[in-house]
């Protein structure tokens, strides 16, 4: 018996610890009703950004990476209305969009929606990202940097499809910011030669062995 019991104890709080990863749904919803049909507050804005998820783990979760139509979740009015919030401080509104991006990957839908934001919001906010940045392991800051650079390959003969707004983009951030963040600078162009490109879509990467090994 007290092994059972014992046993069920171990099932319920690694449930609970599993559990964390999982938005709350409902509020997430709630507040982001009450965000559109009532007068912009800072504190109706802090409710969507704190229901919003936190983590890439929690993203993908709450969104996967098309509409998740079985929780009725429009994940685009929902990343639209995250890229228009105006009284979060950029501080902590980076702070957000850098863990959202750690461990991320690139596909089309959500999280596609999720990296235009955050290229939207480096050009705004480019010198407030790299202090934050700069704050964080080199280990973190290549993860953030590479889904923030990851493009596809082509799907079938896996050329590369350089986008060469991303080359210039970040040619630009490097001349903005390489003086006064050269490490950060440096970190990042790492990731930019090993994410542009380089990405395919799972259903190739999960079809191993395959055509698609470099020769």
């Amino acid at each position: 018996m007290k092994k059972v019991i014992i046993t069920l104890i171990s099932f319920f709080c690694a449930f609970i610890t599993n559990s964390q990863c999982f938005v709350d749904t409902a509020k997430l919803n709630q507040s982001f009703i009450d965000l559109n049909n009532f007068p912009v507050t800072y504190e109706r804005e802090k409710a969507f950004f704190d229901a919003f998820p936190s983590s890439w783990m929690e993203f993908v979760l709450t969104y996967q990476y098309y509409p998740n139509k079985s929780f009725e979740l429009d994940y685009i009015n929902h990343i639209e209305l995250f890229k228009n919030l105006k009284l979060i401080p950029d501080s902590m509104y980076c702070d957000k969009l850098i863990f959202l991006s750690v461990g991320g990957k690139w596909e089309a839908d959500a999280t596609g929606a999720l990296q235009n934001v955050l290229h939207t919001k480096m050009n705004n906010k480019t010198e407030v990202f790299f202090s934050r940045l700069a704050r964080l392991h080199r280990g973190f800051q290549l993860r953030f940097w590479q889904f923030f650079w990851s493009s596809i390959t082509h799907s079938e003969d896996n050329l590369k499809r350089i986008r060469n707004d991303y080359v210039n983009e970040c040619e630009l951030i490097k001349n903005k910011m390489g003086k006064k963040y050269p490490d950060v600078v440096k970190t990042m162009e790492t990731a930019f030669s090993f994410a542009l490109g380089e990405i395919t879509f799972s259903t190739i990467e999960n079809n191993f062995p395959h055509k698609y090994f470099v020769k």
